[in-house]
């Protein structure tokens, strides 16, 4: 058996290693069939034993199965009108999906419920739960003032809606939908004024039934006061509209903003 040169500490040699090599190749494609080679039964019961890996999954089957249930539902939206982005390349849309609809496109952002905060609320007698909305990583943004933040809040206007799943309180694959316009701002004493007025709360609350700023009608909420007109297969600004840069991409916001 040939003998292999053994490095030391933090400097390795990446050259060292051979990745055409055929037992290497194999090795290679064999991850991606591990998978199928454990028992369903098996699988399930892993995700249902590991919290933080149960909510990613279920954040996946989230955005999959809403890619079935909005054309099941809206028989005028067909599957070509909704588009799934990149998880890592998002330069360009920030949302988890888009949706075309009569000429304007809609950034869509699925979050799921928080399962440890359900309950009900004595006072209104109304299931109720939390909703993070946030993004997964901190990063810097720069808001229209010109300061800049390093947080995890999304920016005001850096999707259009938020979709929840309503499984966890109707059973049934069902989604509630709220204007990022109607999201709460966040409150946190770190941020000035300003740029809290132009971030969103990590969190929203969803009640069953739904308040007035949730609705449940997905295609009743795209009209022409916000998305973006699609001109021969481009989405455009609208021309009222500013750019705030949020890195390493511009956000595009409605002047109506400011007034927030």
């Amino acid at each position: 058996m040939a003998k292999h040169k053994e490095v030391k500490g933090p400097k390795r040699d990446r050259r060292l290693v051979i990745k055409d090599d055929p037992d290497a190749i194999l090795a290679r494609s064999r991850v991606m069939t591990m998978i199928d080679a454990i028992p369903p039964e098996d699988l399930v019961s892993s995700i249902k034993r590991a919290p933080s890996l149960r909510g990613m999954i279920l954040g996946y089957i989230a955005e999959e199965m809403f890619e079935k249930h909005v054309p099941e539902k809206y028989k005028s939206v067909l599957a070509e009108h909704l588009e799934k982005h990149d998880d890592h390349d998002r330069e360009v849309n920030k949302s988890d999906r888009t949706i075309t609809y009569k000429g304007r496109r809609y950034g869509i952002q699925l979050k799921s419920m928080q399962t440890n905060s359900i309950g009900r609320n004595v006072e209104t007698g109304h299931l109720q739960a939390d909703v993070q909305n946030d993004a997964s990583d901190a990063r810097s943004v720069i808001l229209s003032d010109g300061t800049s933040v390093i947080t995890t809040c999304y920016v005001r206007g850096e999707y259009d809606l938020l979709a929840v799943p309503l499984f966890p309180f109707t059973g049934k694959w069902d989604y509630a939908y709220k204007k990022n316009i109607n999201c709460r701002t966040s409150r946190s004493k770190k941020y000035t004024e300003f740029q809290a007025q132009h971030l969103l709360a990590t969190t929203e609350k969803i009640t069953w039934p739904l308040s007035d700023d949730w609705h449940e009608d997905l295609i009743g909420l795209l009209d022409a006061s916000f998305g973006k007109p699609v001109i021969a297969g481009k989405v455009v600004a609208e021309p009222t509209s500013k750019i705030r840069v949020v890195d390493p991409s511009a956000v595009i916001l409605s002047l109506k903003d400011e007034e927030i």
